[in-house]
């Protein structure tokens, strides 16, 4: 048979499988079953390239508690990779002061993010109890390094670039977007919208965890991995959530739609008392600077 003779359907969906398009297509499957709006090859624009990039899915989901006043948006981006290499990301136990910073790494962007007049650390992370209930802040590990294992060797290569940086770039090109389309609270018409965004990355293929508190080696199906980020516009640091394909479905029952849900219920069952902040924040505000003049 030539180069060209046309292929039998089997040949064909064997070549597909080698790919990661149908993986891909898959994860959007499993997101729409959570309950997610999803779908494939999500277009940013690259901030230090001025050039169109893409990521391979885009799952969203989000409640209108009052519609056009109040409502909590969940974006969730992600990579979809086909390894056949071990990826072993390098693990441990955070310190109490690191546990406890987690949650400021977990990007948002609301009508209000900041309390400063009434306490100069209260936050709306703070309000809504995001240590307690999103599930990042509540894992017991943390990851900042990982590597491939390659012909006999422990390699990192280029796949920090690969992995990482398209998503990294596309939180924060949404971040950048949504603000500049989220008004500030003003008292004479009181909104609030809080938006969450998560990075994802779904692994095909075996994944494992080294605990450098014990030396052992375990494979594992979700790893939390922390990276931060500079270039000419971009200086970030988040968190993003490494899951294998087969526990996909697992993750976003138990950990995903978990945390979705709790968020939604406390920020709707504290508005009332947010909108109060925002508005003695604001007066605060107002009274200092008319002391000021």
């Amino acid at each position: 048979m030539s180069r060209d003779s046309p292929k039998s359907p089997e040949e064909i969906k064997k070549l597909i499988s080698k790919s990661g398009y149908l993986d891909e297509q898959k994860v959007v499957v499993e997101f729409e079953k959570a309950g997610f709006f999803a779908g494939a090859n999500y277009a940013f624009e690259d901030q230090d390239e001025h050039k169109s990039r893409e990521v391979d899915f885009i799952a969203t989901k989000y409640s209108d508690f009052k519609f056009g006043k109040t409502g909590f948006y969940f974006l969730a981006y992600g990579e979809v990779k086909k390894r056949s290499n071990p990826l072993v990301f390098f693990e441990r136990k955070p310190l109490k002061r690191e546990s406890e910073g987690v949650k400021a790494f977990i990007p948002i962007v609301a009508t209000q993010e900041f309390f400063p007049f009434i306490d100069p650390h209260l936050q709306i992370k703070d309000i809504v109890k995001f240590s307690e209930i999103h599930h990042q802040a509540k894992h017991e590990f943390i990851s900042s390094q990982f590597c491939e294992i390659e012909n006999e060797k422990a390699v990192h290569k280029d796949l920090y670039e690969k992995l990482f940086v398209p998503l990294l770039k596309c939180v924060d090109s949404e971040i950048a977007d949504i603000r500049k389309s989220t008004s500030f609270f003003r008292p004479d018409n009181p909104v609030f919208f809080l938006y969450l965004f998560q990075p994802i990355l779904v692994i095909c293929g075996p994944l494992y965890s080294y605990d450098v508190n014990d030396d052992s080696l375990t494979r594992k199906d979700y790893i939390l991995y922390r990276r931060h980020y500079e270039s000419k516009t971009v200086r970030r640091t988040i968190l993003v959530d490494i899951v294998t394909k087969e526990h996909l479905p697992q993750y976003l029952a138990s950990q995903l739609s978990e945390t979705y849900q709790n968020i939604e219920t406390s920020l709707n069952q504290r508005m009332s008392r947010i909108i109060e902040y925002c508005l003695q924040d604001r007066q605060l505000e107002n009274q200092l600077r008319q002391l000021a003049k």
